[in-house]
């Protein structure tokens, strides 16, 4: 057989790009882009074939397409602007102050999420535009080590389409961020011997497909907000009053946790994320021979009843975008 004619593609030169939509489920061009590691982007056609008896063994006759489900993830790098967009459509709103550079956006709790428009770009050749995005699930992750801070976006949509030209991929010219930029604090106090800090944001997405003559779900509706994550830190004590994270576990403690990452130049970009309330709800010890030990902690966050910060969770990105996301 002779070599086959096609043009091999590169995974290197794919990208991911989004554009928050108008109305939901109504295609709009990709404006912004984030450099990423991977996007699993896919869709499933809905084909099954109900088993019937009929006087053959063949258990797949009839070829029918039931619900659509166009879902996947997201993942990369942590950046001061480029996909800031996924971790407010994560939360809900944004408001943006300032009249000058570096502006802040105060990026809050909504009963209603947007929803975006993400190209999938493969090798420059084609794109998939998943119309109808909602986050059902955000991950942060702060590791400590040679990689960047990051984030897995896990995305839901109605439909998607196929885009002939990709959209020309334009990106801002900054650095994301690395675990030596962050500080954690729980319980109002500084935590510097900590690190890996997770911080996962569930919205609990649920699909309704109805009678709308399409395949695809006609709402995808963020129905719950849990929040929970983990840490990791150099043991110290079991009781101290600050690193005693044991004690305070048991005791049922109620307190805040923060986590800040900055870029060492004023102005620059940084993102903090807020959790007025957490309790913690699972501590253990790694204790290995030759090693330093190391004690993993596991958080819930929860909405508290009394006080001015009537939220579970609420972030506050500094950067150089002017207009809110």
């Amino acid at each position: 057989m002779p070599f086959p004619t096609i043009t091999e593609r590169p995974g290197s030169l794919s990208a991911v790009g989004w554009a928050k939509e108008t109305t939901f489920g109504t295609i709009a061009a990709a404006t912004a882009f984030v450099p990423n590691t991977s996007c699993s982007l896919e869709a499933e056609p809905g084909w099954f074939s109900p088993q019937t008896m009929q006087g053959t063994r063949d258990a797949q006759v009839f070829n029918l397409y039931g619900e659509q489900k166009f879902s996947g993830s997201i993942e990369g790098p942590l950046f001061p602007t480029m996909g800031i967009p996924l971790l407010v459509g994560s939360i809900g709103t944004d408001a943006v102050t300032g009249t000058a550079a570096p502006y802040t956006h105060t990026i809050s709790q909504a009963n209603t999420l947007p929803s975006f428009t993400i190209e999938k770009n493969i090798g420059g050749a084609q794109s998939l535009q998943f119309a109808g995005c909602r986050l059902g699930k955000y991950t942060l992750k702060c590791p400590a080590g040679n990689e960047a801070v990051s984030f897995t976006a896990e995305v839901s949509a109605q439909k998607a389409s196929v885009l002939a030209i990709p959209t020309a991929v334009t990106t801002t010219n900054e650095a994301p961020f690395v675990f030596a930029e962050a500080t954690l604090s729980l319980f109002g106090n500084a935590r510097a011997e900590a690190k890996n800090v997770q911080i996962d944001i569930d919205n609990g997405l649920k699909e309704t497909y109805t009678y709308s003559g399409n395949h695809g779900p006609s709402f995808i509706t963020p129905a719950s907000l849990k929040v929970s994550g983990s840490f990791d830190v150099v043991f110290s004590s079991l009781n101290d009053p600050i690193y005693g994270d044991w004690t305070t576990m048991m005791n049922g403690t109620l307190g805040a946790l923060s986590l800040t990452i900055a870029h060492p130049t004023a102005g620059t970009g940084s993102v903090a994320i807020s959790l007025p309330q957490i309790t913690l709800s699972k501590y253990k010890n790694d204790i290995k021979m030759g090693d330093v030990i190391v004690s993993s902690v596991n958080f819930e966050a929860s909405k508290p009843l009394t006080g001015a910060n009537q939220y579970t969770i609420q972030a506050v990105v500094i950067n150089s975008q002017t207009a809110a996301y």
